[in-house]
């Protein structure tokens, strides 16, 4: 931070009002100084861990945070919510030999995913023997001798089953409260806070980024972004919004995922023409040589001109892989111009070219 001329002052913060001369006070505690005077402020106070009502975080009922602080490996997890978060700490946990089992509300693991993307890693998961419930509803969460017993309802049947350790996994909630939005003009749903296309709230010269942001991705990624569009509007500098359906998501399980713009229902819901091209790592040579099969390449297009509406990854290196179809979204290249470029031979990325090529019917290697 010194490096690049930014000072940093500890304490906590909190907004008092709209600008007085063009100039905004903020309120310290916890810091040396009473008061902080700027021109622009950017809010990126962050979320933390939604938590199951009259549950508290302890030794036994885990979020993201105390399950990275455990001293050891525990010999079952129960995962409630499969998400990114509930689905990535059953794969590493699953690893490590514990026995895992993921509860989810919808009817899908990562319902936010492409539906092909879901039947895929279910099938994996069963494969690595990950237990799970979808469309189960978690009804009780006591504590045991040994760790703890939850109740849930699934299949249309109350159920039961018992832990050392319990992730709750259900989402993140905007850190938002007692940092003075009631003094200004800023509008918040459930404590998110709205923004316009360039991160400016509706106090002009406040701006909210990240985690905080309503109706946009919880990313780390987003709120690098948000930040960049936030920073180069305050100078003046030339910016670009933000494009909500050409952001990568990510998930770190195993096998990976990755995916950008409209799943195949989406397209269709949208009123698409859609087709689509999908290729499998079975027939992708790097995906011989490093020795996994698992997975596919899905490219959902708009019939009539080629536009790339949506890539859907499940497999080998899926969250490095994405890039290549963001770019090319970015840029509004269509199947046809991804058809036409050349990828290198033995890549995984090759199976990129190979589902653009089954849009239409032509893979070499299917």
């Amino acid at each position: 931070m010194r490096k690049n001329k930014v000072e940093t002052i500890k304490g906590y913060g909190k907004l008092t009002g709209p600008a007085q001369s063009g100039v905004f006070t903020i309120e310290l505690a916890e810091s040396d100084r009473k008061t902080l005077k700027a021109k622009n402020i950017i809010l990126a106070t962050g979320s933390e861990a939604r938590m199951i009502p009259g549950l508290e975080p302890s030794d036994r009922i885990l979020t993201n945070i105390e399950i990275l602080k455990l001293g050891e490996i525990p010999k079952s997890l129960v995962v409630v919510g499969a998400g990114a978060v509930g689905v990535e700490f059953a794969s590493i946990f699953r690893s490590f030999d514990a026995e895992v089992t993921i509860l989810e509300m919808l009817p899908r693991l990562v319902p936010v995913e492409d539906e092909d993307i879901s039947k895929e890693l279910a099938r994996a998961y069963r494969k690595r023997g990950i237990n799970f419930f979808t469309s189960a509803k978690v009804e009780k969460i006591d504590k045991t001798k040994s760790g703890i017993a939850v109740t849930f309802s699934a299949d249309g049947k109350q159920q039961k089953i018992e832990a050392e350790k319990i992730l709750i996994a259900v989402g993140r909630k905007p850190r938002t409260d007692n940092v003075g939005l009631e003094k200004t003009r800023i509008q918040a749903d459930r404590g998110f806070i709205k923004t316009n296309e360039w991160m400016e709230t509706a106090e002009p010269g406040i701006y909210a980024i990240g985690d905080i942001v309503l109706c946009t991705p919880q990313l780390a990624h987003v709120g690098a972004m948000e930040g960049i569009v936030a920073v180069s509007k305050i100078a003046g500098k030339a910016d670009k919004p933000i494009d909500l359906l050409k952001i990568p998501n990510c998930t770190y399980c195993h096998p990976e995922i990755g995916s950008v713009g409209l799943t195949e229902a989406k397209a269709k819901e949208a009123g698409h023409n859609v087709k689509v091209g999908k290729f499998p790592f079975t027939a992708n040579s790097r995906a011989s040589i490093v020795g996994e099969h698992e997975g596919f390449v899905k490219i959902v297009s708009d019939a009539e001109y080629g536009e790339i509406l949506g890539v859907h990854i499940i497999g080998p290196q899926a969250t490095e892989l994405i890039a290549e179809a963001v770019t090319a979204m970015e840029l509004e290249a269509t199947v046809e111009d991804l058809m036409w470029t050349i990828h290198a031979h033995p890549t995984l990325a090759e199976a990129m070219l190979d589902a653009s090529n089954s849009v239409y019917g032509l893979a070499i290697n299917a």
